[in-house]
């Protein structure tokens, strides 16, 4: 019963909350910038890309794995059931594949233009992974155990969307799944990325409106952008990991 519910508030919960809230911040500015202009696109650029997917995902949550002594156990990329995580990885993503082409089936769907949307959509998994499923799941767990941290992280996936896809209800349910399946291994390669990226690429590019802004080589090209950033920045603190031994 301890795994499943605890309280246990402390400093670091504190930060996690606050980090959440900034990452929902962020996506509700993006609302001001919803227009085609330069501008509108540059605001979007620094939110939704440098600040939020790079600055949090990538910077914030090095900083903190940096701090642990488990490194990136600490978020749930261990080394355990390293197999079996990627096995059923694979067999969810199939299945769920399989249930949507019940449904439809696309035409078209390998334009380049849905590629250009697909490399976008697979560098903010990275964020999804290591910010929200990884460092707030956690966070959350260690507070209050594994079913208020399903329930916590879930809304906070669906809120961080408020920008520019506000399906709740739908993302919230999305949360639910990705969450649960999670603690079949505890280990994130069971979600990512073949199970999370079926689902986000299948609902970004076949079913949302959303997924027509990013379908541009404008967006392949900030996916790159911030890929480069994400491998400096890696580099940068492992340099000086190694010379501070």
């Amino acid at each position: 019963m301890n795994k499943l519910f605890r309280f246990n508030f402390t400093k670091e919960t504190a930060v996690a909350f606050y980090a959440g809230a900034g990452m929902i911040f962020l996506s509700l500015i993006m609302l001001l910038f919803g227009g085609d202009s330069f501008f509108d696109k540059a605001m979007s650029f620094v939110l939704r890309d440098l600040l939020m997917i790079f600055g949090l995902g990538v910077v914030f949550v090095s900083l903190y794995v940096g701090k642990k002594e488990e490194g990136m156990k600490a978020i749930g990329f261990t080394g355990r059931k390293t197999v079996l995580s990627l096995v059923l990885d694979f067999v969810f993503a199939a299945g769920l594949l399989a249930m949507f082409l019940k449904d439809e089936r696309p035409t078209g769907i390998l334009e380049i233009k849905n590629l250009y949307a697909a490399t976008y959509i697979l560098v903010a998994g990275i964020f999804e992974m290591t910010f929200i499923y990884g460092y707030l799941r956690a966070s959350f767990e260690k507070a209050f155990g594994i079913i208020p941290a399903i329930l916590l992280t879930s809304a906070f996936y669906s809120f961080h969307h408020a920008g520019f896809q506000p399906e709740f209800l739908h993302l919230f349910l999305v949360g639910l799944m990705y969450c649960s399946v999670y603690y079949i291994t505890q280990n994130l390669l069971i979600i990512f990325p073949f199970f999370w990226g079926v689902g986000a690429l299948w609902d970004v590019i076949v079913s949302s409106e959303a997924g027509n802004e990013i379908k541009n080589l404008e967006s392949f090209i900030i996916a790159l952008v911030i890929l480069a950033l994400s491998a400096i920045w890696i580099f940068i603190i492992r340099r000086r990991k190694r010379n501070a031994v």
